[in-house]
This record gives structure tokens, C-alpha cells and sequence, in this order.
């Protein structure tokens, strides 16, 4: 008995000396593990197949985590791309068939020179075209002072997918907003940048063949208001305003 009580402590205290150092291992590994994590260089994920109706949560909570301009390429029933299938078909895709709401943002700004608009709500679409391939534009609205002589509702478009960052248009409402819920935004790039159109230069034929336009003071009148071609667009209007905001940006980002 005394042999074999001594052999079972001496089995035991051996079966605790190698969990001890298996765990002194593991906590090796995991340590060494860890700091190779922290050494490697950024990766490039890609996320296969989201279906569209899981597409809107991913990429707010990817923009929770930090990460406001994922790249996303919609494809097709086949896993052909978007790009690819409209070019095989012959069918236009300089805008968007269709823009949708992928996430809204709260307590969104920014920082003009001689002010900063606060924007409720602040909403983010995405659209697939041929040129871009997918691009995000954010619409935020806000109600700016003593704008052409009276308080105005604007409708603002950045570049981007997450807070703002590259403004494109504004959109301003018209002296007759509280009747045809109607804004107005100028057209520009009649010298290739920034000039905008007058009354009497020819626009670019999608502006013509797409867009309701307007000259800017038969629809606002104040002092110095310019007398320039405008597109026109309800306030519910979402695709005219996100499809003349993604062509100024064309025009103002051209290489």
C-alpha cells in the first residue's frame, strides 16, 4: 500500500507539473501570438455574397468600428459583376439604376469657412455605375440663416461614405418651397471645373435629357442672386439630387 500510495502522489504531482508547464506554453504561444498580431502589416478583407438585405447592417457596423469607405462591388445571380453585366447587355449605366439607403448618422457637421452646418437627418446611399463601379453619396439637411434673405432649407451631397467630407452640391429651397416642396442646386463645369452655366450655354445632354433645369433667380429672388441654370428637385426627390451631385463630381475630380 505504502508503494502504491507513493507511486499515485508521485503520478499526480507529475500530471501537475506537466499541466503546469502546458499552461506556461499556452500563455508562450498566446503572448508570442499576440504580439505577431500586432506586428504584421493591414489586411485586405473581402466578404463574399452579402445578400442586399444584410448589406445596409454590415456596413453600419463596419462604420461603428472605424471603417467608413469599404470598397463594394454588387454582382450579379452568376457572381458577375454589375459593371460587366450592364456592358454585355448594351444598357446605359452612367447613373444608377437605382440609389439605395445603406445607413443614417446622427450628429453629423461640417465645417464651412464662415460657418458649420449640423444635419438631421444625415442619410448615406450607394449606386453601381459603370465608370465608379459602386460609389457612396450622403445627403444631410439643415436650415441655414438669413439665406438670400430668409431662413432656407439646404439639402447638402458629399463624397462619401461615412461622416462628411467632400462637399459636391447644395440644394437650397425656393421662395415658393412651402407650396411645391421644390430646391434648386447650379450647375457647374460649363469651362470644365467650376464656372457654372448660364441662360445661354448649352449643357451637357444627360442634364437636358435627365433633369428638370431652371435659371437660379426665377426661383429665388434676392439681391445678387445668380443668373445661372439650376437643376430642380422636390425635397423628397432623393436620385435627381444624388445623380446631379455624383455628375459634379466627375466634373470636379476629372483626370
Amino acid at each position: 500500500m505504502l508503494n502504491s500510495t507513493t507511486s499515485a502522489g508521485s503520478g499526480r504531482k507529475m500530471y501537475r507539473s506537466r499541466l503546469l508547464e502546458d499552461v506556461k506554453l499556452r500563455g508562450y504561444v498566446l503572448l508570442r501570438y499576440r504580439c505577431r498580431i500586432f506586428a504584421v502589416s493591414p489586411f485586405s478583407v473581402t466578404v463574399p455574397n452579402v445578400p442586399d438585405r444584410e448589406l445596409g447592417p454590415l456596413l453600419t457596423q463596419l462604420s461603428e468600428a472605424g471603417f467608413d469607405n469599404p470598397i463594394i462591388e454588387s454582382v450579379g445571380a452568376h457572381g458577375a459583376s454589375a459593371r460587366a453585366a450592364s456592358v454585355a447587355r448594351g444598357r446605359p449605366s452612367e447613373l444608377p439604376e437605382d440609389w439605395r439607403l445603406v445607413r443614417e448618422r446622427d450628429g453629423e457637421s461640417y465645417r464651412w469657412p464662415k460657418r458649420r452646418d449640423r444635419y438631421a437627418p444625415y442619410r448615406v446611399f450607394m449606386g453601381t455605375t459603370r465608370p465608379e463601379g459602386a460609389v457612396q453619396v450622403a445627403l444631410g439637411e439643415t436650415i441655414r440663416k438669413n439665406a438670400w434673405g430668409r431662413d432656407r432649407k439646404y439639402v447638402v451631397a458629399f463624397l462619401t461614405g461615412g461622416s462628411p467630407q467632400e462637399p459636391l452640391v447644395e440644394f437650397v429651397a425656393t421662395d415658393d418651397y412651402d407650396q411645391t416642396r421644390e430646391l434648386v442646386a447650379v450647375i457647374r463645369g460649363s469651362d470644365g471645373a467650376r464656372r457654372m452655366y448660364g441662360a445661354g450655354d448649352d449643357l451637357p445632354a444627360v442634364y437636358t435629357e435627365r433633369f428638370r433645369t431652371q435659371i437660379y433667380n426665377e426661383r429665388v429672388t434676392h439681391p445678387g442672386v445668380w443668373n445661372k441654370v439650376v437643376v430642380v428637385a422636390r425635397e423628397d426627390d432623393d436620385e435627381t439630387m444624388l445623380n446631379h451631385a455624383l455628375i459634379q463630381s466627375r466634373r470636379r475630380y476629372r483626370t
